[in-house]
């Protein structure tokens, strides 16, 4: 049987653990810019840098600079 509704999760999304004394923690904060350029070409600027990406000529961009998913992948290779 197929429902179209919303069941809730069974644990909240937004669980928290506490660190305990003498525990250690990180956390981050990323901000960063993205601009449209046209044509499938953008632009990101993350701390003082730019980062620009494209698509292939096949599916509508220009091929001036590498696609989004190509950044993923070298980021896993970092």
């Amino acid at each position: 049987m197929r429902s179209d509704t919303c069941q809730p999760s069974p644990v909240p999304i937004t669980t928290r653990f506490p660190v305990q004394e003498g525990d250690s923690h990180r956390s981050m904060v990323i901000e960063c810019e993205a601009d449209d350029l046209g044509n499938m070409l953008r632009r990101a600027k993350v701390r003082g840098f730019e980062i620009m990406c494209d698509e292939p000529e096949s599916i509508g961009g220009s091929n001036t600079a590498p696609a989004p998913l190509h950044y993923f992948a070298a980021s896993i290779l970092f």
